[in-house]
């Protein structure tokens, strides 16, 4: 065969069976992928020679509920529309493709195109407010916030802190921890959730009491992976973490499930970026000091206490 098809007016990038295309939800918003195939001599190096003469043939999506295909059957083009909502509810990257032949003088060629979506961890994250259910990219300075047992809280302060591909590779242990619907009990959460691995979960449970003199606490949760339904992402290629701080630490409700909000000490104060860290002690400039914010909304559990407890519950709840 002196032909193949190729991707020549696309946003695809590679060949000369395989093309890949990204949407990245946090980069850019974008929620379409387009492209056009032509056929292309594999001797001489040139340029397109003009569509199939018998047309192309598209697969469907490997996953439609995460989008949707439209092609053409003699031009080659096609367009993928991303349902970002429907992306956004797996909790993690996800990936779709589908396969194109085209023929042309009785010999055809088959190409695969494989389109990335990257999902920014926290972003489309509910934060439970007055107003029900808003994503915390969407939240402002004076947003009212539901607290765990029904009071409301003004935001102070909201920051955010993105990790590149290079910074994951270098450091897997700031790669974040995803919890599955209903892993920490009954619809909690509702969605997926992704938080830091630093990032404390609240848990109210008597075993608790028994180990640690406290039957509410917070323990971060990396301790309460499971490799089940509560696992770190490793296939993140890019997170942004966000902070919530109001006048004195809080358990909200993300995606129904109780965690914290953000709390100054030293560690966490040394976790921002600078322009962050920044910016929040002009505002605060008292939270230089370490000790100043005041206690945390509940005992804090170091991680391998976390896991003790942890193990205990899965134990039991396995018994």
């Amino acid at each position: 065969m002196g032909y193949n098809i190729s991707d020549v007016g696309g946003e695809a990038t590679g060949g000369v069976d395989v093309w890949e295309a990204t949407l990245d939800l946090n980069l850019s918003g974008a929620t379409t992928v387009s492209g056009d195939f032509d056929v292309v001599p594999l001797i001489g190096g040139g340029g397109s020679i003009g569509d199939a003469t018998n047309g192309y043939v598209f697969s469907g999506l490997s996953n439609p509920a995460l989008g949707t295909l439209s092609t053409n059957s003699t031009t080659g083009e096609y367009t993928f529309t991303a349902d970002w909502s429907a992306i956004l509810a797996t909790g993690s990257d996800q990936v779709v493709s589908f396969t194109v032949t085209g023929t042309s003088g009785g010999n055809s060629d088959t190409d695969t195109v494989n389109i990335n979506l990257l999902i920014c961890v926290a972003r489309g994250t509910r934060v439970e407010t007055t107003n029900g259910p808003v994503a915390v990219e969407d939240l402002s300075v004076g947003d009212l916030v539901v607290t765990l047992h029904g009071d409301v809280e003004p935001v102070r302060w909201i920051g955010s802190r993105k990790l590149g591909a290079a910074e994951l590779a270098a450091d897997p242990s700031k790669r974040p921890i995803r919890f599955a619907r209903g892993s920490l009990g009954p619809n909690v959460p509702r969605r997926p959730l992704r938080v830091s691995p630093q990032h404390r979960m609240f848990l109210e449970d008597w075993r608790a009491q028994l180990m640690f003199g406290e039957e509410r606490v917070l323990l971060p949760a990396k301790s309460l992976v499971n490799d089940k339904t509560i696992r770190r992402v490793d296939s993140a290629k890019e997170v942004e973490y966000f902070h919530i701080l109001f006048d004195t630490h809080q358990i909200i409700l993300t995606e129904g499930a109780p965690t914290e909000s953000f709390h100054p000490g030293a560690y966490t104060l040394g976790e921002l970026d600078a322009a962050a860290r920044e910016e929040l002690l002009s505002l605060f400039p008292e939270l230089e000091h370490a000790d100043s914010y005041g206690d945390t909304a509940a005992v804090t559990l170091r991680t391998w206490e976390g896991k003790l407890l942890s193990g205990a519950i899965r134990r039991k709840s396995a018994a």
